[in-house]
């Protein structure tokens, strides 16, 4: 177990570095909860398949699940329980859960854990490949990890295989912008718990003084396993609601999705051009088809200079028609007339007062 002073030595060291972007992210996503966006089914479809997975891990790392640990279960000891006391344990447990006696597959077991080393590597490995290894040599302590390897990955190829539907070209833009770091994570939770049972010191539990002591690895692992999936699916999961309501780390689409769709426009155009190059080359070999070409322009050209000529007689006739001059008299008039009716509801100026006392 990890102990209280382990705890604090971590939290001290990377609680300051920890602490301001936590903060950071808490205020980016309060900022941006006013232009958030509502989430599309393909989203939503990535994070039930999400949800459930998270639940199924922690079900998994619940001992409920896990498989039965026959010396707990009857109150042995590992190394100090002698092999008889425990056989009839183990009878009495197989009697109270309504079975005849013990099975093919406990008395297989029970025969290998009369030795000692057969107990720390059950304690390290589990029953499944005591009870069903039949390759398996205790003098070779690796040929039951070896066993052990294929169901440990189970567990994990699974998972892998759910991220990477999740995050795969059927889901949506914003959850495949996920998929190296998902598909990293899965991959370092598999390799984590390889890695921990390769490392693990089978002598451990014979320094173990009392029950309490005693390393289940197997059991425990089982439950680390349960847990990091968890949290890593977990994570996944809150990362792309953030992102796909736009509340914090998404702006969009991606640099990859932008150089994708800006590529196919250039090959459309390409292709447009090498079509037009194409017609043009083949009309200019032709000489029919380069005939009727320039016929085509030719007349194209005499009705544009055929409409602006018309034009330009419309133009004359419109003028020759309208006297400008009388126009420009009538507009001088009518502004006359409107001055005069405007100082005339005024009423006389204080300057033409002046002058009549002067008179």
């Amino acid at each position: 177990m990890v102990s209280w002073a382990t705890i604090q030595t971590v939290v001290f060291l990377f609680g300051p570095i920890l602490v301001p972007k936590l903060i950071a992210i808490v205020r980016s996503v309060n900022v941006q909860k006013t232009s958030t966006r509502p989430l599309d089914s393909q989203t939503k479809f990535g994070l039930n398949v999400l949800t459930l997975t998270v639940f199924l891990a922690l079900a998994s790392s619940s001992s409920y699940f896990q498989s039965e640990n026959i010396i707990t279960t009857t109150g042995a000891r590992l190394l100090l329980t002698p092999n008889d006391v425990l056989l009839r344990r183990v009878e009495n447990l197989r009697l109270r859960q309504g079975l005849e006696g013990l099975s093919s597959r406990d008395a297989f077991l029970l025969n290998a854990l009369k030795t000692r080393e057969g107990r720390l590597l059950y304690a390290a490995y589990g029953p499944k490949p005591l009870a069903e290894c039949a390759w398996c040599s205790i003098s070779d302590p690796s040929s039951y990890l070896y066993y052990s390897a294929a169901t440990i990955a189970a567990p994990h190829i699974a998972n892998i295989a759910t991220l990477g539907l999740v995050t795969s070209s059927l889901s949506s833009g914003v959850m495949r912008s996920f998929r190296v770091p998902a598909t990293m994570a899965g991959l370092g939770i598999a390799l984590g718990e390889l890695i921990l049972l390769y490392n693990h010191d089978l002598l451990q539990n014979t320094q173990a003084t009392i029950p309490t002591e005693i390393n289940w690895y197997h059991w425990r692992l089982l439950t680390y396993r349960g847990l990091a999936i968890a949290i890593v699916n977990c994570l996944l999961g809150v990362a792309t609601y953030l992102a796909a309501t736009g509340r914090y780390g998404f702006g969009g689409v991606s640099d990859l999705e932008k150089i994708e769709a800006l590529s196919k426009s250039l090959d459309v155009g390409l292709s447009h051009v090498r079509t037009s190059l194409f017609v043009k080359s083949t009309t200019t070999r032709n000489g029919s088809s380069l005939n009727n070409v320039t016929e085509f322009w030719r007349a194209e050209a005499a009705n544009r200079r055929s409409v602006a000529s018309q034009l330009e007689d419309t133009k004359n006739q419109v003028l020759e028609r309208v006297n400008l001059n009388s126009i420009n008299d009538e507009a001088f008039k009518f502004t006359s007339n409107l001055i005069d009716a405007i100082a005339a509801t005024k009423g006389p100026t204080p300057n033409s007062k002046d002058s009549n006392g002067s008179h």
